[in-house]
């Protein structure tokens, strides 16, 4: 393959360049994977109808979410440890989401610092992502660096009371190279293996009043990865949250959970306009972007296809994989005839045709 045209083509040569053991890593997802097929399969099952005969020669891609200018409608998800795949790791992702003007959501599991990440990129749009975690003083220390150095928001990930059962680690029994650590607190993360060190980070005792607990701690806004059940977005409402994810986590938590795109609608419906709507899971072309919006959503994220590029071409990989799916999601909003991301929502499912009745 001489030039990768697609997220598919990354991935390929990302499988053929990294040990199995890091690809499978990045790559699986829950118990038998169902899930995360099935984010991809729900994509696919969704169908355009273009409107003919509109004039888009001055079509734009650009948005506004929490205040921010986008220039596209899709940010960076959290995903953690970057150095496994490049050596400069969450600094050579964030350098190439700041030349390429897209928001950059940096996981908690980073191996670079929070400090490292802004100041050594020059990105002057990053979120910080973490999970509340039972030591609770690592989790506001976390939260307060954010703030002091510049972060934009808090995306908190909901959903994940204990770590999903991922096979091919534990077949692999992988555990993190020993150069490498998280970059933000000290721990054991390399001396045992991965799985077992995320099952105990994380706190099954976690309720809603955790959640309000974040929100006198810091006046950053809070936004919820990991929505699934309307009954937990209308509780997001409740709180004034500032934004919701709609996630299963990549399919890495829970199989058989639904894919998140045939959820968005209810999603939608129940938020009504509240709050903005993100969505993540299986996004990998520019017609996932397109129907994800036509369906309610304000934006998408993405996740393990950024890694690919990372681990096949670094800072340039994950700039030119931004720049295809870009470039994607503008010539499918032409084709469909569409100017504005505002028109896809106004024409909505009368050009993303759902199958049901």
């Amino acid at each position: 393959m001489s030039i990768p045209a697609s997220m598919s083509d990354y991935r390929l040569l990302a499988k053929r360049k990294l040990p199995k053991k890091i690809f499978d890593y990045i790559d699986t997802g829950a118990c038998d994977e169902i899930t995360k097929q099935k984010n991809r399969d729900a994509f696919d099952s969704l169908n355009l109808r273009p409107l003919c005969l509109r004039d888009v020669s001055n079509s734009t891609s650009s948005t506004h979410l929490l205040g921010y200018e986008l220039c596209s409608p899709f940010l960076i998800a959290p995903t953690a440890f970057h150095q496994l795949v490049d050596k400069q790791g969450e600094v050579s992702t964030a350098k190439a989401a700041n030349t390429s003007g897209i928001p950059m959501v940096v996981s908690a599991m980073s191996n670079r610092s929070l400090e490292d990440i802004i100041n050594l990129s020059g990105h002057n749009n990053l979120w910080l992502q973490t999970y509340i975690f039972k030591n609770r003083a690592l989790t506001e220390s976390l939260i307060h660096r954010a703030e002091k150095i510049g972060y934009k928001a808090i995306v908190v990930t909901v959903g994940v009371p204990i770590s999903g059962k991922r096979e091919r680690d534990i077949r692999n029994q992988f555990v993190l190279p020993k150069e490498l650590s998280t970059g933000n607190f000290n721990s054991t993360v390399n001396s045992e293996v991965l799985y077992n060190f995320t099952a105990h980070e994380l706190d099954s005792s976690l309720t809603w009043h955790d959640i309000e607990w974040l929100q006198t701690i810091t006046p950053l806004p809070i936004i919820l990865k990991g929505i699934l059940n309307p009954l937990d977005a209308d509780k997001a409402c409740q709180l004034n949250i500032a934004c919701i994810i709609v996630s299963n986590h990549g399919g890495r938590q829970l199989d058989t959970s639904e894919a998140t795109i045939s959820v968005l609608p209810d999603i939608v419906k129940t938020v009504a306009g509240q709050i903005p709507v993100l969505l993540d899971g299986g996004v990998q072309r520019g017609t996932d972007i397109f129907k994800a919006i036509a369906l309610g959503a304000d934006a998408v994220l993405v996740g393990r296809s950024i890694l690919w590029a990372l681990a096949v071409d670094g800072e340039k990989g994950v700039e030119a994989i931004l720049t295809i799916l870009k470039d994607e999601f503008e010539a499918v909003m032409k084709l469909t005839g569409c100017c504005t991301i505002q028109e896809i929502k106004q024409f909505g499912s009368s050009i993303c045709s759902t199958g049901l009745k």
